[in-house]
Order: C-alpha cells, then structure tokens, then sequence
C-alpha cells in the first residue's frame, strides 16, 4: 500500500509539473514572446527544474490553440449588459476574419471605480483578460447583409442580446451593425469607437497640410544622412508607410526632445559621452528649427485629441457627456485645434444620444491591441489564416492551472484541426507547397 502511495504521489506530482511548464509556456507566448523563443528560454532552464523537460515549439503551440479553442466554445454567463466589440482583420490572400468580442459593462463600471479611488487617479484602460471572445470567422468578402446575419446568427446561438455593439465605422461593420440594431424588439444600441473618430479627425487635419508633408520628407531624409554618422543616436523613430499622420505623436515627442538638446547641445553631448561635433550636430539637425511654429501646433492637436480620448475611456456615452467634456476642450477652441475639437464633439453627441440614459463603454481600443498581439503571434510573415488565428482566443483566456487542466482535458488536438479543417480551410502554405512542391535548385524544365 505504501508502494502504491508512493506511485500516485509521484504521478500527482508529475502532473503538477506538467501544468506548471505549460502555464509557463502559455503565459511567454501570450506575453508576445514567440513560440520558438519561448521553447527555447524553457529548454534552458529544463535541467534546473523537476523532470529536466521542456515543450518543442509545435507541441507548445498547439497548448496554445487548444485553449484558445475551448475558449471559443465556452459557455457565455447570460446577463442583459454585454457589449459586443467587433472588427474585421486581414492577411495576405483573399478573405478577411470577422471577430466579436465582449466585455459586460459592470466589468467596465468596476475599472472606472477603481480607477477614480486610486491616489493620484489612473487612466481607465481595460485589459485583454477583461474580455472574452465571442466569434472567429473567416469570410471570402464581408458586406452590412453578411455582417448582419454573423450577428443574428450569433445572437441566437448564445441566447444573449447585446445591451450594445461598439466598432469603428467601417462601411460593412457600421451597415451590418445598424440592420442588427433595427430587427423588431432588438434594444441593441450602436455605438462607434472614439479612438478611430479621433484618428480621423487628425488625419483630416494633417492630410493637405503642406508643412507636415515637409516636415514627413525632412525626417526621411535625416534618418538616411546620420545613420551611419556620430549624430546616429538622434535619429527620428520609425515611419509608417501608409497612414502616416499616425506617425504624429511619435515625431512630435522626438522633436520636443532633440528641440531640447539643440538649445544646450555641448551639455547634451557630454551627458551622452557622444563624438559628434558641434558642427555636425547643427548640420544635421537644424532643420527642426524651422518647424517649431508647427511643432507647437502638432502638440495642441495632440493634446486635444489626449483629452478627448482619456475623457470617453472615463466616462463613456451619456447624454450628459458632450457637455461635460466641452469644460476640458475649451482651453483648445480658440488654437490651431479648434476644427478638431469641435469635430470630436459633434461626434460625441451623435454617440452620447444613441446612449441616452444608459453610460455605454465608448473605446475599443483594447480590443485593436488584441488583434496587434494577434498578427504578432500568427508570425512576420502574415501568410494568410492559418490555425494560429487560435492564439487570438488564447489571449484572452484564462491561464490558472485549473483553467488550463479544464481546457486541455476537454479539447483534443483532433479538435483544432477539425475547426481549421471546418473554419479556416487550407492555408495559403499549404496551398503553396501543394502547388510548387520541394523542386530542388537545378531541376527546373527546360
């Protein structure tokens, strides 16, 4: 008998490790360390830990997707204050993946409490773990007739009505959105993100302003002229191609800094123990003093849209809202950030009017965090989706060792690839190696 204690013992124990290593591997790759990266780190730390083993990458992996299956499948807790967020991503090849998400709005309510009681008080920011997730689905082409019926159809498969849906204002997403808010007896309320009204409305303002479109040229072109000089410590941040009036806030924040060295270069100089010249400094560098006049425009802009956004994660929209958020802008109505201010606000009203007299969350920013993290774990390549579209699941997932025993207990990895199989259909690389195959250098017809 003490035999067969001892054997149970040491099973229960090796259980224990085997959960503990996975949680470990889990929460690596969910953090946005990469599979491989983070078989690696655990292989070097196996022989220090009961066991000495460690997961492969491919094992690992599909820990990953098997949570993030369960997730999708789990059971929803039926309540009337669920809001849906919703979106649309994209990889390469054809079709898109249409994602809901959601959060309840006492969740919400709960960060803003605690927030407010924090000393001094913090931003009001939700959390990837603060949501669940509701849909993964790809489609070959999304219109407001096919956005509409993933909503019904999901409505009706959960037996939950959403107190609101919260997206941007993408043509398909908004169409489908407002059809499903207008079925008979739906109290369903639509609201767009303040992140991306915001967005746009600094894109507005900067699209045909001549100065930044100078001012983008002139910061190429120094990052070209100092990288392989002395003054390559001072070079401005990394671009964005496309949209680039979202390279703002980064470039104005750069120049603030390099404005500050320029006006004591020598002390700046020797604090950083750098060999560039006085000369070279100024050289390449004095071009930002030209720009200061737009510069302290841009910051206001900034500011602005700082306000805007930190005040809707705050408070939402409420009838009362667009009010109360006139008293933070109004020290911006009469600058260079006027057009904006008064833009925002008028789209506060429009949402804050849907709202009425419920308060309903106004910022979805987190869920466009989420599916950053997402592309992040589907790999570099982004070589269309893949299985790895899981992950996104994943993130959101409860990762305690029960939660992980519970998940990898009832999730088989015959599941994943039945739901890749079912979901997803073939791959854009397996579509290639199907079609080129592994013809080795050298054996080309003709």
């Amino acid at each position: 008998m003490t035999g067969l204690s001892a054997a149970f013992e040491e099973r229960a124990v090796g259980q224990s490790h085997r959960l503990g290593l996975m949680q470990v591997f889990l929460r690596m790759v969910v953090s946005s360390i990469g599979y491989r990266p983070a078989a690696r780190a655990l292989s070097i730390v196996a022989p220090l830990l009961p066991g000495g083993r460690s997961p492969s990458a491919n094992g690992g992996q599909m820990w990953v997707l098997r949570m993030g299956l369960f997730e999708l499948r789990r059971a929803r807790e039926v309540a009337d204050d669920w809001v849906w967020l919703i979106d649309h991503t994209m990889q390469a090849g054809r079709g898109k993946c249409f994602v809901v998400f959601a959060v309840r709005l006492s969740c919400w309510r709960a960060k803003v409490a605690a927030a407010l009681a924090a000393s001094p008080p913090t931003s009001v920011c939700l959390e990837h773990a603060d949501l669940s997730v509701w849909m993964i689905e790809r489609i070959e082409s999304s219109s407001g007739e096919i956005v509409q019926e993933q909503l019904e159809r999901l409505s009706t498969a959960t037996g939950i009505v959403p107190c609101s849906v919260l997206s941007d204002q993408g043509a398909d997403v908004r169409r489908g959105s407002e059809r499903f808010c207008e079925i008979d007896e739906c109290s369903t309320v639509l609201v767009h993100d303040i992140a991306h009204a915001v967005a746009n409305a600094l894109k507005r303002q900067l699209a045909h302003c001549p100065k930044w479109a100078c001012f983008l040229a002139e910061a190429n072109t120094c990052k070209t002229q100092i990288r392989q000089t002395a003054c390559a410590f001072l070079m401005p941040p990394e671009l964005k191609a496309k949209a680039r009036w979202m390279n703002l806030e980064a470039l104005v924040n750069w120049s603030v800094r390099v404005r500050a060295f320029l006006d004591h270069p020598q002390a700046a100089l020797d604090r950083a123990q750098a060999t560039a010249s006085l000369e070279l400094v100024e050289q390449k560098m004095g071009w930002l003093r030209d720009h200061s006049a737009s510069l302290k425009q841009w910051a206001t802009l900034l500011e602005a849209a700082s306000t805007s956004l930190e005040f809707i994660r705050q408070h939402g929209y409420h009838r009362e809202v667009p009010e109360a958020l006139r008293t933070p802008l109004s020290r911006f109505v009469d600058g260079p950030a006027r057009a904006l201010v008064e833009e925002v606000l008028s789209f506060v009203e429009v949402q804050s009017a849907r709202a009425g007299e419920q308060r309903l969350l106004g910022s979805s920013e987190v869920l466009e965090s989420l599916l950053g993290k997402g592309k992040q774990m589907m790999g570099r390549a982004r070589n269309g989706f893949t299985k790895s579209v899981l992950g996104l699941a994943a993130a959101v997932s409860d990762l305690s060792s029960q939660a992980i025993h519970d998940a990898l207990a009832s999730t088989t990895v015959q599941d994943v690839q039945n739901w890749t199989r079912d979901h997803l259909g073939l791959s854009l690389p397996a579509q290639r190696q199907r079609a080129l195959g592994n013809t080795p250098f050298g054996t080309l017809p003709g």
